[in-house]
């Protein structure tokens, strides 16, 4: 196998082209998504691009909705002394809601 390897170096620079993406993609939306397990886990691990490709269309859509169905909840009935603001400046192209 390490013959193989020394014989056609060109097989690693495909590796790595082919790896190097899928993992930045997917490591930069688990970031943006808060999922800290998926993000270690897919650190750690290298699959060849396997497990990273099932996390992009898979995994990292679930709870989605959810997520998106509480913030529509809050704002359509508000707590009793909860006021909900939009906050001007946001550090993502998102705007983030303020609860006050």
């Amino acid at each position: 196998m390490e013959k193989l390897f020394l014989d056609h170096p060109w097989i690693i620079i495909l590796i790595l082209l082919w790896t190097l993406p899928w993992k930045g993609a997917a490591l930069w939306r688990a970031a943006r998504r808060g999922h800290i397990g998926w993000f270690l886990t897919l650190i750690i691990l290298n699959t060849l691009g396997i497990l990273d490709i099932l996390y992009i269309f898979v995994f990292a859509n679930w709870g989605k909705g959810k997520k998106e169905e509480q913030e529509r909840q809050i704002e359509k009935n508000p707590q009793p002394g909860v006021q909900v603001r939009q906050s001007k400046f946001s550090s993502s192209s998102k705007s983030r809601q303020t609860i006050v």
